[in-house]
């Protein structure tokens, strides 16, 4: 029998705390709270996704799932009351005793997490860990510095990333010309000033990231970085795919699926 305890620990063993950067930690949001009533909350059907939006939610609770776990949380932030789509979403959740898991940052720095799975789909050749401020420890590795075995430019760049990934569109800031070398692989919307600032220095010149504020982008092409922007959740769906595959190995007694998030802006050509 497995239960939520035996979940929480296995994705601790996997996800270690020690990774967490960006104050996002590994956490029950909708659940038992106490490990004395999660030794008592058996789990026999999982869903796995990106984002618990809505229509996840909503499959969650067709489905019976006993427990949700997701990368990005329900709630990013504290709120003092709750209504809209956040209320329904807590109603579903707690109407079907469903369990929400957010999986945090921990699994981005993790070995074998979202990034090494990012790195491994899209068929780059991993060089270095890349350091920022942790949470818990001073530096964590949350990126990775790779390199594509060949040669290519930005503009080939761009479209064999959108191949890999099934990429309508990415967006992308810099010199489309500009022979590719090491590059940055930090998916998600974790990259800020000091990111760029420290890639920089260490002659990195490509970043492949979810998203940029205006503000860091627009520092990123002031330094001569490019930057190709995936989006919202295309570059965390293939780690947590990884992970929908890893428990049901080591939970065969489970049933566990993998939703996709799709993302919630689209480009479109006017």
């Amino acid at each position: 029998m497995v239960t939520l305890l035996t979940m929480i620990k296995y994705l601790e063993e996997i996800s270690p705390s020690r990774f967490t950067f960006a104050g996002m930690d590994t956490k029950v949001e909708i659940g038992p709270q106490t490990e004395a009533i999660q030794e008592k909350t058996t789990v026999n059907r999982v869903i796995v996704a990106t984002y618990p939006s809505g229509k996840v939610v909503t499959k969650a609770s067709q489905e019976k799932a006993n427990l949700l776990i997701s990368h990005r949380p329900l709630f990013p932030f504290a709120l003092d009351r709750i209504y809209g789509l956040d209320l329904i979403r807590v109603r579903l959740l707690t109407k079907n005793y469903i369990s929400s898991l957010s999986l945090g940052t921990s699994w981005i720095a993790a070995r074998d997490g979202i990034v090494d799975a990012l790195s491994e789909t899209l068929g780059f050749t991993r060089v270095s860990e890349f350091m920022i401020a942790g949470d818990y420890n001073d530096l964590v590795p949350a990126g990775r510095v790779c390199q594509y075995p060949g040669l290519m430019n930005h503009s080939k760049l761009a479209n064999y990333v959108a191949a890999k990934l099934s990429l309508d569109t990415v967006l992308f800031t810099g010199d489309l010309d500009e022979e590719v070398g090491n590059t940055l692989l930090l998916p998600g919307h974790y990259v800020d000033m000091p990111e760029v600032v420290m890639a920089k220095k260490q002659d990195i010149r490509t970043l492949i990231t979810g998203e940029l504020s205006p503000e860091v982008r627009l520092m990123a092409a002031e330094d001569g970085m490019n930057v190709l922007e995936l989006g919202q959740f295309a570059g965390e769906e293939p780690g947590m795919k990884r992970l929908r595959h890893q428990i049901s190995l080591e939970f065969p007694e489970l049933r566990v699926e993998f939703t996709e998030s799709a993302p919630l802006s689209k480009s479109l050509s006017c």
